[in-house]
């Protein structure tokens, strides 16, 4: 083999390398692309773009893509693809995805019922400081619900969290606990006030 002619296969290797290495992070942008503009689509009411382009981009593993297309399949009852798409980007430990799949093992939609798994599900989310998690748990946690012993104490600190986080369901409980001695609280009227006053500004 002449010395130019193993220059040029060398060369041609050389490309191939770094065209491979370069590969994966074009994949993930063009997803990322596809992705955001599917979640635009979306959002301004153009559900059958969106969602061709969600698909797309959910196949090529960019996870708000798939938490987003897990979440309209899901409110079209078509079950075990949302189930399928939750699935895809709880493994990918995203806070959405881990809260959307525990809730389909809750209800049993797109497979088994299994409220012992949704709780642990949710709790995960809800540790990761997802706000609809967050208000599950500890609504779980002061019921007994989805595996978990009923602990007032901890429904409290769960619902305060929430509530610091701006969730108006969470901030209302608190205003009634205080109200009436709930949760394991004493009546406190200047708490009440307090958690009514940012009811009102929400409204």
């Amino acid at each position: 083999m002449t010395p130019i002619k193993r220059g040029r296969i060398f060369g041609e290797i050389i490309v191939l390398f770094c065209l491979l290495m370069l590969s994966p992070p074009l994949v993930l942008a063009d997803a990322k692309t596809d992705g955001d503009k599917g979640i635009a689509e979306y959002r301004n009411g153009n559900l059958i773009e969106g969602m061709l382009l969600l698909e797309t981009s959910a196949k090529k593993g960019y996870v708000p893509a798939q938490v987003t297309l897990a979440y309209i399949l899901d409110q079209g009852e078509q079950d075990s693809e949302a189930f399928h798409w939750y699935q895809q980007a709880a493994n990918n430990n995203n806070p959405a995805g881990l809260f959307g799949l525990g809730s389909m093992y809750a209800k049993g939609e797109g497979t088994s019922l299994d409220p012992q798994k949704a709780g642990q599900l949710i709790k995960q989310s809800a540790l990761l400081n997802h706000l609809p998690a967050m208000r599950a748990y500890a609504n779980a946690l002061e019921y007994g619900q989805l595996g978990f012993s009923q602990n007032n104490t901890a429904a409290a600190k769960w619902y305060l969290k929430a509530a610091n986080a701006g969730d108006g369901v969470s901030m209302r409980r608190l205003r009634n606990a205080y109200t009436l001695g709930q949760l394991g609280m004493p009546i406190d009227p200047a708490q009440a006030s307090k958690w009514d006053a940012e009811i009102n500004k929400g409204n």
